[in-house]
């Protein structure tokens, strides 16, 4: 007889993310899961990395406080792999929206992987705010 693995409530997982309720949001990850960002900030050579339940809920805690709304759409679920939409609306009504996928083992995410798009002027700020701290870093005063 073969043992049946822990399944992943993808719709309680669901729920409380879209209520960002982080208490019941970091149960879902393993304790030693990563999670991936890929966004304008942290491109492909260096994207945000998050690793081990307590960093993700540190995260997911600063979500929870926050102002953001957002929400999850065009799940692909399999048993060991899912895929969703998340779109998010910051406090000025600016968008960003990404896809996911996240690994589940025993019933947990062992890995989650973020792949962002930024409103356009969000972006243009943003690497406006960058340039100008590498800058300082590097003691250049010019722009």
């Amino acid at each position: 007889m073969s043992e049946q693995k822990p399944e992943f409530d993808f719709s309680a997982f669901r729920d409380a993310f879209e209520r960002k309720d982080a208490h019941r949001w970091v149960q879902f990850y393993a304790d030693d899961a990563e999670w991936i960002e890929y966004k304008p900030s942290a491109p492909p050579r260096d994207p945000l990395r998050m690793i081990g339940r307590k960093r993700i809920a540190e995260f997911i805690a600063a979500l929870e406080r926050s102002d953001i709304k957002i929400s999850l759409s065009n799940e692909v679920l399999g048993r060991e792999r899912a895929a969703f939409s998340v779109d998010v609306t910051l406090p000025d009504g600016k968008r960003v929206y990404e896809h996911t996928i996240i690994q589940i083992e025993e019933g947990k995410i062992a890995r989650q992987v973020d792949v962002e798009a930024w409103d356009l002027q969000q972006v243009a700020l943003l690497l406006t705010h960058t340039h100008l701290r590498c800058m300082i870093l590097a003691g250049s005063r010019k722009p």
